[in-house]
């Protein structure tokens, strides 16, 4: 007997598919060697990441050690995130193409409390 199965892809190996919202440590590129690889088809991207990472301190005075560095990979992490997630993708197609179909977010936003983005109706987030 064969097995058929294909096996699951690897962790970061594709965009996230749950929330364009979100990115959770084990989603996306893992390394700085896989982030310089998943920017590499933006190339300016790739160059102001190389720029902060190479500029960010590893310790300053009162912060925790290698805090600056981790702050430019989060960023970095969420630059590519919005170039790959298809909600997103295709919010940014549409939009450079004049379409105007979405709700406006003033509208998505008067069902959330301003401070704790909790809906006013106490019900689960869409």
């Amino acid at each position: 007997m064969s097995d058929t199965r294909v096996p699951p892809p690897a962790a970061g190996s594709g965009p996230p598919t749950r929330s364009p919202y979100q990115l959770d440590a084990d989603e996306g590129p893992q390394t700085i060697g896989g982030l310089k690889a998943a920017l590499a088809p933006w190339p300016d991207l790739l160059t102001a990441f190389t720029t902060e990472l190479e500029a960010a301190p590893f310790h300053q005075d009162g912060a925790e050690p290698l805090r600056a560095v981790r702050d430019v990979i989060s960023a970095y992490r969420v630059e590519w995130m919005a170039k790959v997630h298809p909600d997103i993708v295709q919010a940014v197609a549409d939009d450079q193409a004049g379409i105007d179909d979405g709700v406006p977010l003033d509208v998505v936003m008067a069902e959330y409390d301003p401070d704790t983005y909790k809906r006013r109706d106490g019900g689960e987030a869409a």
